[in-house]
């Protein structure tokens, strides 16, 4: 599944990974995310780090969040309000139907940084 990650800085980058495989893996096999900033592929193991910005044609090809997703994000959220965009990377799982999708990833929060 071929789709396209902006980077905190800007650039558009091409992003591989297989179906079935989580949208956190692709990124991370890329170098776009830190492996260090999620330990397991599992929800309870979420940091701000595995956060992505879905593009708004792409939202309604996922399904919606889980209760489970949406505690995180708010969790992680510190406050701000909770972007519409927000996905959890790791609740996102690659189909075919996926192909060409646009995310952003976004910068690192301090309180995220080792």
């Amino acid at each position: 599944v071929k789709l396209f990650a902006i980077d905190p800085e800007g650039q558009k980058r091409e992003v591989v990974g297989l179906a079935g495989q989580t949208l956190l893996r692709a990124l991370i096999n890329s170098g776009l995310i830190d492996p260090d900033s999620h330990r397991l592929e599992e929800i309870d193991a979420c940091s701000a780090e595995c956060e992505v910005n879905i593009a708004q044609e792409w939202l309604e090809k996922l399904p919606p969040r889980t209760y489970d997703e949406e505690y995180v994000l708010v969790r992680n959220s510190r406050g701000r309000i909770l972007n519409k965009h927000s996905r959890l990377g790791c609740q996102v799982v690659l189909t075919p139907q996926l192909q060409g999708m646009v995310v952003a990833v976004p910068e690192a929060k301090p309180w995220d940084i080792p």
